[in-house]
């Protein structure tokens, strides 16, 4: 292809005297570019260099001029960039980096920007090729990108769920991490859209959105959160939110970025440790520090809103019997039955509590009246007096029941339990399976 298209040697002494005008108009805006220049022909033929270009092979421009690239490269190299020669004489505009050896040895890098040269009539006689020194700005990039690769690869494999937003809460960024735990399909389709969009059906309050807007207002530039979602598949979710903000030199706020930690065990563990230090482990009743600090609360509310309190305590009777003769199991079991049968006789909203052993506690505290206590007494002592089915065997106990009421007893929690035993007492003295009231004591 190239030994068919005219050289410089063949072209008319108008039009060559033409072409080295061109070329010391070329010389003249060049010698002071800083950049290495040349002209070559279609025949790959150096017609023009710079100085500068020169200086790289150690000569002056006169040695290198009708020189061919492969004389002045070789074989191998010139291959090497044959390639783009051959896009830029289709009309191309080429241009690439590629680290050179300088005059002085030292490997650099450099922009080579291949031109093609058109005549009058508009065919490609050849190209101009310049070169720039770009090796501060290449090594910069190479090291930035690295450092972005590192940075990428840590977000990447971090632990943490890590989100990138824009200023406006738009997200720019999340690792896969966060997909996994956000419990997104995948990052597709994310970037653009709102945090608080994409998770707003999730979540249960808004303590991320309020710390989100004080970032973007500038009133913060770190905090935390902390957030409960459900995620698609029903999983429960709490993570916390470690945000910080990035400013401009004006201070204002260009980006958000969230480290998300995942404390779902954490939780889990925390509740299981709430239930067990309130919670009795055999029926899953209320203890008794739990009711009485409940028992507090409802007697000072009481007290403020002119209300009462009424509380049973409920012993059974006969479980010794059951316990020593039928063995410590089956006596677990019937206890269990006991507070299913008793949580099924009150009222949603009541408390109920095992004190401990085979007595347990039940407190109402809203509409309290004679009537409705004397009800729902009744109600289990009839539950716990039907026979309960344990281990194929058909057992029989029953309960008595001491209720103490505030008012007319005075708002004190030891004196109302202490009432409570003793009207249980007297029920069990009276033939058992039946319901005392504590009764005032007059002054």
């Amino acid at each position: 292809m190239m030994q068919d298209e005219p050289e410089l040697s063949h072209k008319s002494p108008a039009d060559r005297k033409d072409t080295w005008a061109k070329a010391e108009l070329l010389d003249l805006i060049s010698q002071s570019a800083g950049a290495t220049m040349a002209v070559v022909d279609r025949s790959l033929v150096m017609i023009y260099v710079n100085e500068e270009y020169s200086r790289w092979f150690g000569t002056t421009p006169q040695q290198l001029i009708g020189k061919t690239l492969v004389e002045l490269y070789g074989e191998q190299d010139t291959a090497r960039f044959l390639p783009f020669v051959e896009r830029v004489l289709r009309g191309e505009r080429v241009q690439y980096q590629r680290m050179l050896r300088t005059p002085y040895g030292v490997e650099e890098w450099r922009t080579i920007c291949l031109t093609p040269w058109h005549n009058a009539q508009g065919a490609i006689d050849g190209f101009i090729t310049t070169a720039l020194d770009v090796h501060e700005l290449q090594v910069t990039m190479n090291a930035l990108r690295s450092a972005n690769q590192r940075l990428s690869s840590h977000m990447e494999n971090s632990p943490l769920a890590v989100v990138e937003m824009d200023h406006k809460l738009q997200l720019l960024h999340c690792s896969q991490r966060a997909v996994q735990l956000m419990g997104w399909l995948h990052v597709a389709g994310l970037e653009g859209r709102l945090l608080t969009e994409v998770l707003a059906l999730a979540f249960t309050d808004d303590s991320l959105p309020l710390a989100l807007q004080r970032l973007q207002s500038g009133e913060e530039s770190q905090n935390r959160a902390e957030t409960c979602f459900v995620r698609e598949d029903g999983t429960e979710v709490h993570c916390e939110w470690f945000n910080s903000a990035l400013t401009d030199e004006g201070g204002q706020v260009t980006s958000i970025m969230a480290l998300v930690q995942d404390v779902s065990a954490k939780i889990q563990i925390a509740r299981q440790q709430h239930y067990l230090a309130n919670h009795d482990s055999l029926t899953g009743l209320l203890n008794r520090a739990a009711f009485q600090s409940r028992l507090e609360k409802s007697l000072a509310q009481a007290q403020q809103d002119g209300g009462a309190v009424a509380l049973l305590f409920i012993d059974l009777d006969g479980f010794k019997r059951v316990n020593d003769t039928e063995g410590h199991r089956a006596g677990d079991e019937v206890l269990r039955i006991v507070a299913t049968r008793i949580a099924s006789t009150v009222r949603a909203g009541d408390t109920i509590a095992r004190l401990g052993g085979d007595e347990f506690l039940v407190m109402l505290d809203r509409d309290v009246t004679h009537d409705v206590t004397d009800n729902i007494g009744h109600r289990i002592i009839e539950a716990l007096h039907q026979p309960m089915t344990v281990e194929g065997r058909d057992l029989n106990i029953g309960a008595s029941i001491g209720v103490a009421l505030n008012p007319p007893l005075e708002s004190d929690i030891e004196v109302l339990m202490t009432r409570a035993d003793q009207a249980m007492y007297s029920a069990k003295r009276a033939g058992k399976g039946r319901l005392h009231y504590a009764q005032a004591v007059c002054s």
